[in-house]
């Protein structure tokens, strides 16, 4: 069986990345089980965490200012396009992540003394739940809407330029929550 240059070259570069990743990996397993500041499980948990919490709030944050200049555009199918992306980012990446980051959060907090009465605590819980049942039963199933509104209808139908309008409202709100949550993890006010 022949394979093609470009196959080869694909297969170089996938197995390159994943050679990238891997060693990041090792490389934060060695910092975390090397962590003069916290103990060895929980530095594990916390780079876990912010780690994962880094490609969920990041990729938010894209999809939303990718969102923002394509309402501007003068081409609607680009914005479809997007909504196509974020709804397979959203149940593939976003929510696994979100998870990762959740259970994390629980073992660092097995990890230590600090109690869950504590306004950072609360606060980020709180947001989580508040972003999680919103790319759910909200974010998630709009976005396959558009898509399929996009195909059936067209990117200019009134429907589905209201369909955009309403998910993008709902995105930067999302993110708004996910921002907020960062902050109160980073400066556990009220401590």
């Amino acid at each position: 069986m022949n394979t093609s240059a470009a196959s080869r070259a694909s297969w170089s570069r996938g197995q390159l990345t994943a050679a990238i990743g891997i060693a990041v990996a090792v490389i934060g397993v060695v910092f975390a089980f090397n962590s003069a500041w916290y103990g060895h499980w929980y530095a594990l948990f916390r780079l876990v965490h912010v780690s994962v919490a880094v490609f969920w709030v990041g990729g938010g944050l894209l999809l939303t200012v990718l969102g923002i200049k394509l309402e501007r555009s003068d081409d609607p199918n680009e914005i479809v396009t997007l909504a196509r992306w974020a709804a397979w980012t959203g149940e593939r990446i976003f929510a696994p992540a979100g998870g990762i980051v959740f259970a994390m959060g629980i073992a660092m907090m097995i990890n230590t003394d600090w109690g869950w009465g504590k306004f950072w605590v609360v606060v980020g819980l709180i947001g989580y739940a508040m972003t999680m049942v919103t790319g759910i039963a909200f974010l998630s199933p709009q976005a396959r809407r558009i898509a399929e509104l996009g195909e059936s209808k067209g990117p200019t139908a009134p429907e589905t330029l209201a369909a955009i309008r309403k998910i993008m409202l709902v995105a930067r709100f999302d993110v708004a929550v996910l921002l907020v949550v960062v902050a109160d993890m980073v400066t556990k006010p009220f401590s």
